[in-house]
């Protein structure tokens, strides 16, 4: 580099440096009005009456479409004002990104991370917030809009009632002989409370013999089934029976269900009953609180996960993380104030090792746990009800490939080219919890990574299990 250019750059250098002096030295003038047209630019051309020329208007465009800080323009300037600067030099920016120049930033950190124990507790103890909130079995209603009149909450013992004491004690989950007509049998799948009379309903799935069966399902090899022993589940629609039409329960060790019955678009079908989902008593268990006389709060939490940058720059990206609390009516909900932040992660922090804590507690809440709300002790339990997230953080929460792949969707197992086909058949093809836990094993067995990631490409998943699995 020679001694004149490297004058000339400072020369340069100093120039610029006195004329942002000066500009700061200048009365600033504040704009909270309209201005006159007397004061308006009257520019000619293309580009009037705000821009004289081409240059002006793009590099307007390009530091306002990339939010380009003025000391950054001005750099850019001194760069391509300096005599050795050749623009045909210039390379592209994954070029740049391929240097292995080692990075001198330090680590970024998690800017904070609110304990879900003490965001309950604050909630459970403000007594405006508490008095609108519902804790009890699932509502039997006509119109649905709250999540307490839904099935997840109905049937999972996180939130609901999972028992009821009738001639004895009756339990969701068992399989029990009922009235309507005729002595039937069928599965009590949940407790309800009535809206309008405030009685307990009891929600039941049909449980067919053969008799039942439509005709096409017929034949020697099921009747003989029957003969040993064998029933037949059947799908939704599900009945609503009052308590005085329990007959009594059946031991669930005396029946034997391989099949389930179904409709598909106004046809009968038959599918293998491992494409069932579980019900939530069948893998969930809870402990009773210390004392029968406790007061017991039962909450259904709503995660809510935002991945988001901002001016379409990835070091400007934000995660954060919100909860809501299901218990709370729907005009509760959507107050902002009722949104309370679990945490943010900036740029470069890790989101699994973020939310490790909140999952170790969620654990514990799930369990339950002695909290005192309101100056005495209370039985606390909490599950996760929702996890709201955007598509592809969905998937990887799912441990499902992206949805972009040949089985990318998080709900079922369709292929890429079938997920328009109206006529799908989605009981057949959803993605149950069970089976994919034993698809996960099957691919953490293999030895080989090629024979991992064949498998993970036939399933949809992932090679690495996602921390939500088993949450």
């Amino acid at each position: 580099m020679s001694l004149e250019s490297d004058e000339e750059y400072e020369t340069m250098s100093s120039d610029n440096e006195e004329r942002h002096d000066s500009d700061i030295s200048e009365e600033k003038l504040f704009v909270d009005e309209a201005l006159a047209k007397d004061k308006l630019p009257s520019y000619d051309g293309d580009f009037a009456p705000y821009f004289q020329n081409l240059t002006t208007a793009t590099l307007f465009c390009w530091i306002y479409k990339h939010n380009i800080s003025t000391n950054a323009y001005e750099d850019l300037v001194d760069i391509i004002m300096r005599p050795e600067f050749n623009r045909d030099h210039i390379q592209n920016l994954s070029q740049f990104h391929q240097k292995k120049t080692p990075s001198t930033l330090k680590d970024s950190k998690m800017a904070y991370q609110l304990s879900i124990s003490d965001i309950i507790w604050n909630v459970l103890n403000n007594p405006s917030l508490l008095k609108e909130m519902y804790f009890g079995a699932g509502v039997d209603s006509k119109t649905k809009s709250e999540y307490w009149h839904g099935t997840l909450w109905a049937e999972s013992p996180l939130f609901s009632q999972e028992q009821l004491m009738i001639s004895e004690i009756y339990q969701c989950g068992d399989f029990v002989y009922y009235y309507d007509n005729e002595r039937k049998l069928g599965r009590l799948r949940a407790i309800l409370l009535n809206e309008e009379n405030q009685q307990y309903r009891l929600r039941i799935q049909k449980v067919l013999d053969y008799s039942d069966l439509p005709g096409t399902f017929k034949g020697e090899l099921r009747q003989n089934r029957f003969l040993s022993g064998e029933v037949w589940l059947q799908d939704e629609p599900f009945l609503t029976i009052t308590t005085s039409q329990i007959s009594e329960k059946v031991a669930a060790d005396t029946l034997r269900i391989t099949e389930i019955l179904y409709k598909h678009h106004t046809y009968w079908r038959i599918r293998d009953a491992t494409f069932s989902y579980q019900h939530p008593l069948e893998y969930i268990s809870i402990r009773q609180p210390p004392s029968p006389t406790i007061p017991v709060y039962k909450l259904f939490l709503d995660i809510y996960y935002n991945d988001f940058g901002t001016f379409r720059n990835v070091y400007h990206s934000l995660e954060g993380v919100y909860v809501q609390f299901g218990n709370m009516p729907a005009r509760q909900r959507k107050l902002l104030k009722n949104h309370f932040v679990l945490g943010f992660v900036p740029f470069g922090g890790n989101f699994n090792e973020f939310m490790l804590p909140f999952i170790s507690e969620m654990k514990e809440f799930e369990q339950g746990k002695l909290i005192e709300v309101n100056g005495q002790d209370a039985w606390v339990i909490a599950g996760l009800g929702v996890i709201t997230a955007d598509l592809p953080q969905g998937n990887d929460m799912c441990g499902v490939l992206r949805h972009n792949a040949n089985k990318g969707c998080h709900t079922c197992t369709a292929s890429q080219e079938s997920l328009t086909n109206f006529f799908q058949d989605v009981p057949a093809t959803s993605r149950y919890h069970h089976i994919t836990d034993d698809q996960f094993k099957e691919i953490f067995n293999k030895p080989a990574t090629t024979r991992q990631r064949r498998l993970c490409t036939e399933f949809g998943l992932r090679t690495r299990l996602s921390i939500w699995i088993g949450c």
